[in-house]
Formats: structure tokens, sequence, C-alpha cells
């Protein structure tokens, strides 16, 4: 009988810059960011906020959501 390895749901947050915009994606491998709050990508690893902070100079918050 096999076990089954069950994963811990980590919070999903949102990554929110100094300019009150949201990241939505890459564009052409850079982060974009968007003042749609509405188009923001929910996220879950916190490796995923560190490879957007490297693409941006611009200082950035995750904002947990529920």
């Amino acid at each position: 009988m096999r076990k089954k390895i069950i994963k811990e749901k980590q919070p999903q947050f949102i990554i929110v810059n100094e300019f009150a915009q949201v990241f939505c994606g890459l564009l052409s491998g850079y982060p974009n960011f968007t003042d749609d709050w509405n188009k923001a990508k929910p996220l879950n690893n916190k490796q995923q906020f560190q490879m957007v902070q490297r693409g941006t100079l611009d200082k950035l918050e995750m904002m947990y959501i529920d």
C-alpha cells in the first residue's frame, strides 16, 4: 500500500510595487505590473517573489490573500 504525500497548501499572495501596481506576469522576460488589481497573478512560492524582485528596481511587497 502506497502512502500519499500530502503537501501543505501554501498561502497565496500577490506582489505590489511602490506605485500600488500589481504583478500580472512577465512581458518579454521582465516583470509586468498593472493598475488593474483584477489582473493580479496570485503566487504561492516565495522563490517566485525573489525572481520577480530580481527583474525590477521597484520596491516590492507581498500581500497575502485568502
